[in-house]
């Protein structure tokens, strides 16, 4: 019972936030003048013209290290900034809250409030709005989920087939892959053989028929970018409980080492479908409190609610000033390290089910 009153109080402080509050703007006599038109903020690398197709050997990148949004780049912990720095330009337009023509707020959400960008910018609703949210159920979230990497328990594998060493070229299939348990921790020296979650398989038996697939990546001064959009799936253990984030539209970039054996300054930015993170915190909100398993819950429904007034973007990327965001923008860095692909694991078994009956 203590801990449904802090939740409440929690959330209901944090909704507060989201709407913008009462009485904090000054009335205006006159009307204020039309706002300036967006720029374009920080966008991936483009592919130069005229660049030659990449040759030699290929390599397989695994994230060794992520970042959520509650760090700085080098590890130093900034909650209340750390997600301005992750992500980038999704919708062409680095917005503030006097922008207009963006998709308008769902559930009572401030456009002061879920229109500006971070840095340069960065759409990172999630970094700005999801995450503070999730850290109040679990403030070493970021441990855990580095600690799962250390352990070997997960990661993400991009394949890069012919990357050799080029600092500049195109036409470079590319493939992703999930990182079962790899039943120890990673040597990370390259010679680490990581097993292939089968849900990303369009086939399990075949380890090359990977479903996420960047045929069109390339490398510009050394940083490869997945060119072709995709859907990156992300798992997040929460009290031993996972929340599986579906990054659509997602593009990837990584500074690679010279040598090729790793790469630093990843980026991971794309958007969620609001109403498929909603199910996915209500599969495991009864973990922190058994009253959640009760969907009219008044406490859950206001941390729904309070998701829903986070949506900053439309779920295919793109702004719509005619309808509702629907979608909520994501920016994750990491750091990557060479590996090989190891075989294909066994499918995972399902999560428990905090609401089922005692046996």
């Amino acid at each position: 019972m203590l801990r449904t009153r802090l939740l409440t109080a929690v959330f209901a402080a944090t909704s507060l936030a989201l709407l913008g509050g009462c009485g904090s703007d000054a009335v205006e006599e006159k009307p204020p003048a039309p706002p300036p038109e967006d720029p374009v903020g920080l966008l991936p690398p483009e592919e130069p013209a005229g660049l030659a197709a990449c040759e030699g050997a290929g390599k397989v990148m695994a994230m060794s290290e992520l970042f959520l949004g509650d760090v700085d780049r080098d590890g130093t912990p900034n909650t209340k900034d750390g997600w301005k720095a992750f992500g980038y330009d999704l919708d062409g337009r680095a917005s503030t809250k006097e922008s207009v023509g963006l998709c308008k707020p769902r559930a009572g959400g401030s456009p002061a409030v879920v229109y500006p960008d971070g840095t340069d910018g960065r759409d990172n609703s999630f970094g700005k709005n999801i995450l503070p949210t999730i850290l109040t159920l679990s403030m070493d979230l970021s441990t855990q989920a580095n600690e799962a990497i250390t352990n070997g328990e997960f990661t993400i594998m991009l394949d890069m087939s012919s990357l050799g060493t080029s600092a500049d070229c195109n036409s470079l299939p590319a493939k992703l892959y999930g990182g079962a348990d790899l039943g120890a921790a990673p040597k990370w020296d390259g010679t680490d053989q990581w097993p292939l979650i089968p849900e990303l398989l369009n086939d399990p038996a075949d380890p090359a028929s990977a479903k996420i697939l960047f045929p069109k990546s390339y490398v510009v001064k050394n940083t490869w970018v997945s060119g072709t959009k995709g859907t990156v799936k992300l798992s997040l253990s929460i009290s031993g409980f996972t929340i599986a984030l579906d990054i659509n539209s997602a593009v990837i970039t990584v500074d690679l080492d010279a040598d090729r054996n790793g790469g630093t300054n990843g980026t991971i930015a794309g958007v969620l479908e609001t109403e498929a993170l909603i199910s996915e915190i209500s599969k495991v909100a009864a973990a922190f409190d058994e009253s959640f398993c009760d969907p009219t819950s008044p406490t859950l429904q206001s941390i729904l609610n309070l998701i829903r007034q986070a949506s900053d973007i439309m779920k295919d990327g793109t702004q719509n000033p005619g309808a509702e965001c629907d979608g909520i923008s994501i920016g994750l860095g990491f750091n990557a390290k060479a590996v090989q692909l190891g075989p294909v694991a066994m499918p995972g078994e399902p999560p428990p089910d905090p609401c089922a009956p005692m046996p």
